[in-house]
């Protein structure tokens, strides 16, 4: 049976952590490719590989899958739509829970797909981040099912909540797989699913050749 794709990405950078000149060449040949997938959305190619750089160091060690994120730079909707997200709520009334952690500009993350917090819910995920981590938000998430391909397999393990967003003040937003494909909801903060998993990035990220630190306020 093969891997969904986020697995391949996982196994392909996690023996390097993302770092050495081979590390550094299948990076780049993967942000190729995103950068390919965003061309739909008018973003050109060059924007893209401007954001080429190895994974920053100090990352925890499961901030592997490397994610082009657009941020606010292209309309939300419009990204979700390009991933056949169907979204169940107004996505203009999300709100950073951890203070400027949604980008103007695209940025290359470094994420996990939720399978670390697997069982945990987002009130508890939100309070215990390592170092150098941050909660993912709908934008990440969104990102995350644009540059997968097989993403619906990844849904189809797991849902994936998305804690770096507050909607309705005590909800999260959370992917899911439907028959019609994958869709947006949000759900309690406090709520333990044990088939669910919160999604996490680096708060480290790459934009034209700078490392920038994602300022984290509680």
């Amino acid at each position: 049976m093969a891997f969904p794709y986020a697995i391949k990405l996982i196994i392909m950078f996690s023996g390097e952590l993302g770092q050495g000149k081979e590390a550094f060449a299948k990076l780049s040949s993967e942000l190729e490719r995103q950068a390919d997938i965003y061309e739909d959305l008018g973003v050109t190619k060059d924007a893209i590989m401007k954001l080429l750089a190895p994974r920053p160091e100090g990352l925890p060690a499961y901030l592997i899958i490397p994610v082009v994120t657009l941020g606010t730079s292209v309309d939300l909707k419009r990204q979700a739509d390009l991933a056949g997200i169907k979204a169940y709520y107004d996505l203009s009334s999300g709100s950073d829970t951890a203070g400027g952690i949604t980008f103007d500009v695209p940025h290359l993350i470094w994420m996990q797909d939720g399978s670390k917090y697997l069982g945990k819910s987002v009130e508890w995920v939100r309070s215990h981040l390592e170092g150098n981590e941050r909660p993912a938000t709908q934008y990440d998430g969104v990102a995350l099912g644009i540059v997968i391909p097989d993403f619906r397999k990844v849904l189809k393990n797991h849902p994936l909540n998305l804690p770096g967003t507050s909607v309705l003040d005590d909800n999260a937003p959370y992917l899911h797989d439907w028959k019609e494909g994958p869709w947006l909801g949000h759900c309690i903060v406090r709520l333990v699913d044990p088939d669910s998993g919160s999604a996490t990035c680096g708060s480290i990220s790459t934009s034209g050749f700078l490392y920038i630190t994602s300022r984290i306020s509680s």
